[in-house]
């Protein structure tokens, strides 16, 4: 019997040697990351440990043949052990390393030279920009939407790709890029490349892609951005990359504006219950003196009569605070909205005669000391004259 035992947990080893004996990389995404393995005969489930780069390992036990998992990017190794009928471990796999990779969407900046003729056309070149992987995907089209041969993909780092196309089939006229990573995250630039046989066609898709490309980015309202700061304050802010200030700011804003009109329409229902107190009280009163004609009715009828006035008038009040509450938060709502919508973040452009792509950011701040006026006051003090600076910024 101990023999026959031997002899199928060797089996079930050699099984999940060979059913495990693989490494990929693995894209976290929303819901985490899944493992997943073939079953084993007569198994009566499976433990699975995970062991992060610092030696941490978690356990899991599952009767299923996969695992969702919450897992930050980084180096991880897993093993899969077979439970017994009585739900202990009877033989592990070995180690199998794998890597959690956060798929992000991918960023591409302007060519250094983007245009050529067809005979100087090269068959490699880089791509340069953010958030690149082993895994994404390069897509290069012409004019017509025919995909261009790609040979090769070598990356470099996560910032810097180098591709390589069959010259025999070289494009013609602008050239779209594409780029794709894990989960439905891509990127893709108009114009990437601008090819033509002769100096007078180049010339000519050069200017008729300025002015399209002029014209497509001269929108002065960001939908997208405003959409999601409509949905949930600051997301818009965060989507254009803008600083942290920015983003934790409006959230902030109107989550006390928020808390400040809940409580001002607390104290509102408050009054109004009062009130509505007071002028029940009132007729009850008044109908016990009419039925009995007792004074003494008639002295607390007059009293709580003398009651509403003041209760009237703090729940008109209240109710005023409540408005000037409610308005501050759609101010501030608003004010979010705008930001995201007429304020886009930083975004890379490449000027004409540089070889260096520059970033051109939204500025808006006080105006400097030396440029305000000062106005003096009754005595050594004086008021400063508030004034804001609107402009554009450009880093390098």
């Amino acid at each position: 019997m101990l023999s026959k035992r031997f002899q199928k947990s060797n089996t079930i080893a050699v099984l999940l040697v060979g059913f495990l004996l693989f490494s990929l990389p693995i894209f976290g995404k929303e819901e985490g990351v899944k493992l997943e393995w073939k079953a084993i005969p007569d198994a009566g489930g499976y433990q699975v440990e995970i062991k992060d780069s610092r030696g941490k390992v978690t356990r899991e036990k599952t009767n299923g043949t996969q695992i969702q998992i919450e897992l930050p990017p980084g180096a991880y190794e897993h093993r899969i052990g077979v439970l017994n009928k009585y739900g202990r471990v009877s033989v592990f796999s070995a180690w199998i390393p794998f890597e959690v990779i956060l798929s992000q969407k991918p960023e591409v900046i302007a060519a250094e030279k983007n245009k050529f003729l067809t005979k100087d056309m090269p068959e490699t070149f880089e791509i340069k920009g953010k958030h690149f992987t082993e895994a994404t995907k390069v897509i290069l089209k012409d004019s017509k939407g025919n995909e261009i041969p790609v040979k090769s993909v070598d990356l470099k780092n996560p910032e810097t790709m180098v591709v390589t196309i069959d010259k025999k089939k070289s494009p013609e006229g602008p050239v779209t890029l594409r780029l794709e990573n894990p989960r439905n995250k891509s990127t893709e630039r108009e114009n990437y490349f601008l090819v033509a046989d002769t100096e007078d066609e180049l010339a000519a898709l050069d200017s008729k892609s300025s002015y399209s490309g002029s014209s497509s980015g001269s929108s002065f309202f960001d939908l997208g951005a405003a959409a999601r700061s409509a949905v949930l304050p600051g997301w818009g802010q965060y989507y254009q990359k803008k600083s942290t200030f920015r983003t934790a700011i409006f959230p902030s804003l109107i989550i006390v504006a928020g808390g400040y009109a809940a409580a001002k329409g607390n104290s509102y229902l408050n009054a109004t219950h009062e009130l509505d107190a007071a002028r029940q009280s009132n007729i009850m009163y008044n109908s016990a003196f009419l039925q009995s004609g007792n004074p003494a009715l008639f002295s607390l009828a007059l009293y709580n009569y003398s009651q509403i006035s003041p209760k009237y008038s703090n729940a008109v009040g209240e109710y005023n605070q409540l408005g000037v509450a409610l308005g501050v938060l759609g101010f501030f709502y608003l004010i979010n909205v705008l930001d995201a919508g007429f304020f886009p973040g930083p975004k890379q452009v490449k000027v004409e005669g540089t070889n260096t792509p520059v970033t051109v950011s939204p500025l808006l701040r006080n105006a400097r000391e030396s440029d305000r006026a000062a106005t003096f006051a009754s005595g050594s003090s004086y008021l400063l004259q508030q004034r804001m600076e609107l402009g554009v910024e450009f880093t390098w």
